[in-house]
């Protein structure tokens, strides 16, 4: 299933750390609160446990699952582009 983590976090630190472990997981940063990649259930709930542990003042994540027929949904409006992806995608 896609995972899709969405922050908002004012904390420069903490931010870097939530970025940084989102990527270590294999997500891809989307825009520059999200991450956006394909995990196993298991690998999900290590992350949201990882990400509990950092997030310890002020500050919001939220962590959704998508099916792959929903996400296939999914709109795009302007440039986008994948990391570690050297094309553009635009609808």
């Amino acid at each position: 299933m896609m995972t899709l983590v969405i922050y908002d976090i004012s904390d420069d630190r903490t931010r870097l750390k939530v970025a940084n472990t989102c990527k270590r997981f294999g997500l891809n940063r989307i825009q520059m609160s999200a991450f956006l990649g394909e995990i196993s259930s298991s690998r999900r709930k290590e992350l949201i446990k990882k990400l509990k542990r950092i997030l310890k003042g002020e500050g919001n994540i939220q962590v959704f699952v998508i099916c792959k027929p929903d996400f296939s949904l999914r709109e795009v409006i302007g440039d986008y582009v994948e990391e570690g992806c050297d094309s553009t995608i635009i609808i």
